[in-house]
This record gives structure tokens, sequence and C-alpha cells, in this order.
């Protein structure tokens, strides 16, 4: 039984092909419940009734569809209005603009059945980016031993249902991801044989952009949630990276530029109390 909760802020570009890979799912057990609800926040296109549209599909395949329409643009409020109605204490966390293998759904079950606590996600595949900039920044990026070797929850992160009792609604923080995967050790996290498909963004500017965010997001949760860094195998891993920036030089110059300037700005910009949903894209 899976709750997949979607949150999206104008998002008309990408929900339906994120829904079309959740459709997509095979190798389901049966009498499997699935249910989907997209939190659309303070959307201003056609996000809601672009997946709205997607119930009759949805529903081929055994899956309920539930299209929230939130006024208030804010993933961590959306997150907290989705749980509200969520059906299942199984939970999958997907970005709007990611699209999840086919076999996706059915290894999540298997692994949040377990008894223990249990957080999840799937191996992240980056799409070849058309900017040379953003080409080159994936080359140092994806050989990252956390993005290579661990569970980072890039775009798709799940809990069990008592791995979701390690905290109340979500906090009114940057990074939900960050947040919950700090609530498990190393040893509690699983990543699923199949794939889900994440869009560097592209060009410099989009880069620095959510880096920024990133950064900020980081440096946010050791201020507020200081006691879950001692779960944070990212730091621990950290010496491991600096070999992977004499292999390429110019991917390096760039994967280290953006890292400098969107660090700077995050320093800058961090507590300045405004609260906007930015994925950084554009």
């Amino acid at each position: 039984m899976l709750t997949v909760i979607i949150p999206s802020h104008n998002e008309e570009n990408r929900i339906q092909a994120c829904l079309d890979a959740v459709i997509a799912q095979r190798d389901l057990p049966p009498h499997h419940g699935v249910q989907v609800i997209v939190a659309a926040n303070g959307c201003s296109d056609r996000t809601v009734a672009l997946a709205q549209q997607k119930e009759p599909a949805l529903k081929a395949v055994g899956f309920d569809l539930v299209v929230l329409d939130i006024v208030r643009g804010n993933k961590m409020n959306a997150l907290n209005e989705a749980e509200v109605v969520a059906s299942y204490d199984n939970r999958i966390f997907l970005d709007a603009d990611v699209m999840i293998g086919r076999t996706m759904l059915a290894e999540m079950a298997e692994i949040l059945s377990r008894d223990a606590p249990v957080y999840a996600s799937g191996t992240v595949r980056i799409q070849r980016p058309q900017s040379l900039i953003t080409r080159a920044y994936a080359k140092v990026w994806t050989q990252m031993p956390f993005v290579r070797d661990g569970v980072p929850g890039i775009g798709l992160y799940a809990v069990n249902a008592k791995g979701r009792a390690r905290w109340d609604a979500f906090p009114a923080i940057i990074a939900d991801d960050r947040f919950v995967r700090l609530q498990f050790a190393p040893q509690e996290r699983c990543k699923t044989r199949a794939m889900h498909d994440w869009p560097l963004p592209e060009g410099f500017a989009n880069l620095v952009n959510v880096r920024h965010r990133w950064r900020e997001g980081n440096l946010e949760l050791a201020e507020k949630y200081p006691a879950l860094l001692a779960n944070d195998s990212e730091v621990n891993a950290s010496g491991g990276n600096i070999p992977l920036l004499f292999r390429t030089p110019f991917s390096s110059a760039v994967f280290v530029l953006v890292y400098v300037v969107s660090t700077i700005r995050a320093r800058r910009s961090l507590g300045d109390g405004k609260e906007v949903w930015r994925r950084g894209r554009n």
C-alpha cells in the first residue's frame, strides 16, 4: 500500500510526463493499493487541470488520484496538506519533474514492507544536458561518491510507517529531502535498482540558483537541527571527492565555480525572511 505525493508549483510542462511514468508501473503485487496525490500549490498555470486529465488512465491501472489546488505556494505546506488526505502509511515523495522507472513502485513496496524504520530512494539518472556548461558540471557531480554510491534522495525519497513516525509535520525549512534523509542512519537507507530520471538545470545561472538553494538548505539544517548531522554520511565521505577534480580540468573548473558562487550567495541570503517557492531552473 503506497501513497505517492507529488508537490507541484507551475509544472504544466512536466506533470503529465511524471504521471505517465507512474501509470506505466509494472510488477506490482495483486490487490495492490496505490494513491497518487498531486499537491499543486500556488499555481498560476494549468498544472491542476492537466493532472486531473490523468485520472481515467490512473484508474485504469487501479490507482486512485487526488489533486489538491492549494492557494499558498509553499512546498512544505503542500506536503503537510497532502499527508492529511493520504490513505496509506508508506509514503513516496516525488518531484514533478522526475520520471520513475517502470519497476520503481514495486521495488519501493518491497523495501517499505520491512518491520524496521527505513528510508529509500531510486538510482538517479541524469538526463543528458543540452548546454555545454551543464554537461561539464554533470561529469563531475555524477561521480561524487554521495551521488554515485549513496542514497541521496534527489527528486525522490520514501519512508515506511515506522520511519515516518520519526518526525511530526514537515517544518518550515528549505531542504525537505535532506531533513528526511538525516532522520535515518546510513545503514537504514536503501536504494532501488530501478532508476529515476532527474534533469539538471541548464546553464551556469540556473546551476548556481539550484546549488544556492541546496547550500541554503544545508546551512539552515545545521542551524536549526544540529543533532541530525550525526547521520550526515556526506560529510564523512567528502575527502574522497578531491581526486575527482584533477581528472577533467574544464569540467572541474565549472563545478568549482558553481560551488563557490552558490556558497557565497547562500551565506549572504540565508535568513532573509522571504518565503518563495523556487526550483531554480529558470
